[in-house]
């Protein structure tokens, strides 16, 4: 399911951020790869838990009041161009149509020297509510993102499988140059 109501619901009232246990995509690890210039654009910021962490963030969520733009990545109109996107867990829904078109949206907004730091369900239903079972996550793989990384001119490295046993995600880093 892919309905952009339901999705906020679902996060607002049951998903809890496990964030910072990852080794790779933690709050703090990303923190530490920005430069204290460079523009980011946090995609799906939740509660917007890098605000505090960098002084150049702009956070879009369409799910929480403490976003700086409370909408999608379709429907964000940047007033800048952006160094680094962190797409930590919000490019997991829908089919390739929709992925395609979300990730386009995020390199438009981005500089042409650029980075983006994912976090990527690879298909998962393994939150702890049971409205999970109705999520469709798209099931990626660290070569379908490869793949879109070379589609769009980046390099992708840095692959890795992090998690914390019943929760897996696949982390990965974008490099344009």
């Amino acid at each position: 399911m892919h309905d952009q109501s339901f999705l906020n619901e679902y996060f607002r009232r049951h998903w809890l951020s496990s964030a910072d246990a990852f080794t790779y995509s933690g709050y703090h690890a990303i923190a530490a790869k920005i430069q204290p210039h460079e523009l980011v654009l946090d995609v799906g910021c939740g509660r917007n838990p890098f605000r505090s962490l960098l002084p150049h963030v702009t956070g879009v969520d369409p799910a929480f009041e403490e976003a700086d733009y409370r909408c999608t990545i379709e429907q964000f109109t940047p007033t800048q161009l952006y160094d680094v996107a962190l797409c930590l867990g919000s490019i997991n829904f829908g089919d390739d149509h929709v992925i395609h078109r979300q990730i386009a949206k995020v390199i438009d907004c981005l500089k042409p020297q650029a980075r983006v730091y994912w976090r990527l369900n690879p298909g998962r239903q393994d939150h702890a509510s049971s409205m999970c079972e109705q999520i469709d996550f798209y099931p990626w793989t660290h070569e379908r993102l490869r793949e879109l990384a070379v589609y769009h001119g980046f390099t992708q490295t840095n692959e890795q499988l992090e998690g914390n046993g019943r929760v897996q995600r696949l982390y990965a880093e974008w490099h344009r140059q």
